[in-house]
């Protein structure tokens, strides 16, 4: 009698299970780390400008209309903040200081803070803008 081989057992279908559990896993992780991020000041509206890169980071220093600063969401007075701020973010920190200023706050303001700042020891600071589309 001729026997005939068997012929091979078909290569079992991969299961799509693994990458919905990957895929669910990525979410709750992004809902998580966005619910993280402290909310902004609600009192500032940031200023415009045709040229920004679209970034909301957390650590950042709001001043409102009046000159008025907050950080992390509470009040706070740049002047006691600045030997801290200035361990953080000095030179070879590498690390930018972010400021989001109202549309309403004066320019004159503005660059006196941010000469403040820079004498204050911190090298890197980054205003941060509302990209017009």
């Amino acid at each position: 009698m001729i026997r005939f081989p068997r012929p091979p057992a078909g290569k079992k279908q991969e299961s799509t299970i693994a990458l919905i559990n990957v895929v669910f896993l990525m979410l709750i992780f992004f809902l998580v780390a966005g619910s993280l991020a402290p909310p902004g000041d609600p009192d500032v509206s940031f200023i415009a400008t045709e040229r920004a890169s679209a970034a909301a980071p957390p650590d950042m220093l709001f001043v409102g209309s009046g000159g008025q600063t907050t950080w992390r969401g509470e009040p706070v007075d740049v002047t006691r903040a600045l030997p801290e701020w200035s361990n953080q973010f000095g030179e070879g920190s590498g690390r930018a200081f972010r400021v989001a200023a109202d549309e309403a706050l004066l320019a004159a303001d503005l660059v006196d803070l941010v000469a403040r700042l820079r004498a204050g020891g911190i090298a890197d600071i980054v205003l941060v803008a509302e990209r017009l589309d």
